[in-house]
Parts: C-alpha cells; sequence; structure tokens
C-alpha cells in the first residue's frame, strides 16, 4: 500500500476523465441553479455543490497532471449571468440528486476498477462527502414538502 506508485493504466485514466467531466457539468449547473433561485436554503445548498464539484475537479486534474497526463478540455459552454427564474426550486434540487446519485454510482465503478490505492481511497472518500451532500439535500426537500419522507422500519 505503501510502495511507489505505479503510473495510471487506461482504465483508470478513462475513469478520472468521465468523473473530471461529470463534475465540470455538475459545477456548472449547480452554479446555475444557484443564481436563480430566492430560495437562501437552496441557493446555500447548490453554492455548497458548486464548491463540492471545484474540491473533485481538482483532485482528479492534479492525478492527471502529476501523472503527465493532459486534463480533458472542458465545454466551452459557461453559465450567463441571468437571474431569470427557469426551474422551480422542487425541479432543481430533484436534479442535483439524481447528478449525486449518479456520481456516487460513477465513483463506485471507478474505484473497483482501479487498482491504485491512491485512486481507491480518493473515490472512498469523495463518495462519501457527496452521500452526506445528497442525504443534506433529501432533508431539504423533505422540510420543504417536495419529497416525502421514505416509509421507516419501525
Amino acid at each position: 500500500m505503501f510502495h511507489k506508485k505505479r503510473p495510471l493504466n487506461a482504465v483508470e485514466v478513462s475513469h478520472l476523465y468521465m468523473n473530471t467531466q461529470t463534475n465540470n457539468m455538475g459545477l456548472k449547473i449547480t452554479m446555475a441553479f444557484a443564481q436563480t433561485t430566492t430560495n437562501k436554503k437552496v441557493q446555500a445548498y447548490m453554492l455548497r455543490g458548486r464548491d463540492i464539484s471545484q474540491k473533485h475537479l481538482k483532485i482528479f486534474t492534479d492525478t492527471l497532471m502529476n501523472e503527465g497526463i493532459q486534463n480533458p478540455n472542458s465545454s466551452d459552454i459557461g453559465v450567463t449571468n441571468s437571474t431569470v427564474r427557469t426551474f422551480s426550486d422542487k425541479l432543481m434540487m430533484f436534479h442535483i440528486g439524481l447528478l449525486s446519485a449518479a456520481g456516487v454510482g460513477n465513483y463506485a465503478m471507478a474505484g473497483g476498477a482501479s487498482q491504485r490505492s491512491d485512486l481507491l481511497l480518493n473515490y472512498e472518500r469523495l463518495s462519501m462527502e457527496i452521500g452526506q451532500y445528497a442525504k443534506d439535500g433529501a432533508d431539504l426537500m423533505i422540510k420543504n414538502k417536495w419529497l416525502e419522507q421514505p416509509p421507516p422500519t419501525k
């Protein structure tokens, strides 16, 4: 576990690329949603998602750069400065919930395919962070009656 790292293999690079792209998309979506909501709690939640995406992007791009591998180019699509409300807070929160669940799945698949322990540890801890973020989003949705609480066992 603490021996010298071997170079990344093609499967590990492909997962790093994919997770870089999806976090870049999440970064832009959360920024756009944050600037169009009037609900301060939803806005704070979206800004937290933006910060998480930025952090994860840095980890993945640093990993690639340390191996001498060029980072994937992000799309030239940017977030405008419009504050016109396009979607309801309920729809935005639901959409971010789906993206968070997909992110955890992507990290689990990438961790399972990674043979380097540093990558596996990163995917595990980042999955925990997304899981907590998703739970906080579900709690916010339940509090606003946008989502029913799942039935408890007792």
